[in-house]
């Protein structure tokens, strides 16, 4: 099916189980519960600082995009009090790129349940898709809540049981457009080509939530922002508290986001970060998103990112320290206190 077959496919009203910010597979049953517990309350603890910050982001950036009030036909009906905005990945996430050479413009509107639902924009890269939506009432009047859109994602008709992670706030002082974005881990998939996508949202908010239908499919590849990526080779190996060797194994740098990947010799109940310093002080933080503990893979992510806070291009090197913390082995109460783990280096970047 080509692009405008999907676009078409759109208006067709037809589950998004990705409720959680990281998967963990192939962990013994105590272990992995001990572990996706502590980790998710680490991550969602994150999640819930950037939600705050993102309202009054959002606000701003939504002063940055053009109103667009008028009529607009969804399934043949006209929704003239609905105001259309065009919200970027790269301003939902506070990118000074705009990602506009990677993005797919999809833009296509699904309303059900007094709702419309907006897929703005998709962009891949690699093992992840991100995308961004705006939620508005059809009658045009403000929301009370934040109902954040939960939905199932097909890759190439297949259901993808991953995790996903993001945050949403209103675009507007009235609260009329409510802004989300949400990163899909797929990891273990081949991104590079172009790949179908469906999006099936049942639910808006989790709490009395407005049952309905909104779906979207799509199709996009992330060859080119896969290709522009810039790769830098770590290969440092320490040895964590509980004998297991971890590798640090690669950096990467794109205009999306920036990973370390690592590999552990077997399963460690460990959480890794590192602490990038460029030769200015400033520092960048990498935290464990992604472990994979029957496999002993990971990666770290760049949280600053999020409001640009990512290496800077003007950086020659940066000294980077790795820190460990170890999951609480009795309860889900996650320790802060992660410890200096070996020696500190020195990576020559690139850009």
């Amino acid at each position: 099916m080509n692009r405008e077959a999907y676009r078409l496919a759109n208006q067709i009203k037809t589950d998004f189980l990705a409720d959680g910010d990281c998967l963990m597979e192939g962990l013994k049953k105590k272990e992995m519960g001990r572990y996706k517990a502590a980790i998710l309350t680490e991550i969602n603890k994150e999640k819930r600082t950037v939600r705050r910050c993102y309202t009054k982001r959002m606000v701003a950036a939504c002063a940055a995009v053009v109103c667009l009030t008028g009529v607009t036909l969804f399934g043949g009906e006209v929704h003239a009090a609905i105001q259309q905005i065009r919200w970027s990945i790269g301003e939902a996430l506070g990118l000074s790129s705009n990602l506009e050479a990677y993005r797919d413009v999809v833009n296509t509107s699904v309303s059900d349940k007094g709702y419309m639902l907006t897929l703005q924009e998709a962009v891949v890269s690699e093992e992840k898709l991100v995308v961004n939506l705006t939620l508005q009432r059809e009658d045009g009047q403000p929301m009370e809540d934040i109902l954040v859109p939960d939905a199932m994602l097909y890759v190439n008709g297949k259901p993808m049981m991953i995790g996903a992670g993001g945050g949403a706030g209103f675009l507007d002082e009235e609260q009329k457009i409510l802004g989300v974005e949400t990163s899909y881990e797929l990891p273990d998939m081949d991104l590079s080509s172009e790949n179908t996508y469906r999006l099936v949202f049942k639910n808006l908010g989790a709490t009395d939530a407005v049952r309905g239908t909104w779906e979207f499919a799509f199709v996009a590849d992330g060859a080119d922002l896969i290709a522009d990526t810039i790769r830098i080779a770590l290969q440092k190996e320490f040895t964590l508290p509980d004998g297991v060797t971890v590798t640090l194994e690669e950096l990467t740098i794109n205009d999306l986001e920036q990973r370390i990947s690592y590999q552990t010799s077997d399963y460690t109940d460990y959480l890794m970060r590192v602490i990038a310093v460029e030769p200015t002080g400033e520092q960048i933080r990498f935290e464990t998103m992604f472990y994979e503990g029957k496999k002993g893979s990971g990666y770290m992510m760049n949280q600053e990112i999020i409001d640009d806070g990512r290496i800077s291009k003007e950086a020659e090197h940066v000294t980077m320290s790795l820190y460990t913390v170890q999951l609480p082995k009795e309860s889900g109460q996650m320790s802060h206190d992660y410890q200096p783990l070996g020696e500190s280096f020195e990576v020559e970047l690139s850009f």
